[in-house]
């Protein structure tokens, strides 16, 4: 954010999750609120995803 470059985890779903805090520059303030939520399911299911995948 703010120009600079943001680093890569490794895992292509909290990248993604992770790039969607870029659009809050240019988003409302409005809907700030509904990416955030949108991050939070993101990485939850990530972290569920590892949670299945080792048992």
């Amino acid at each position: 954010m703010n120009g600079t470059e943001v680093d890569t985890t490794g895992d292509e779903r909290v990248d993604a999750a992770l790039a969607r805090l870029t659009e809050l520059e240019q988003a409302p303030l409005t809907e700030h609120p509904a990416v955030f939520d949108d991050v939070h399911r993101r990485l939850q299911e990530a972290l569920t995803g590892l949670d299945e995948s080792a048992s």
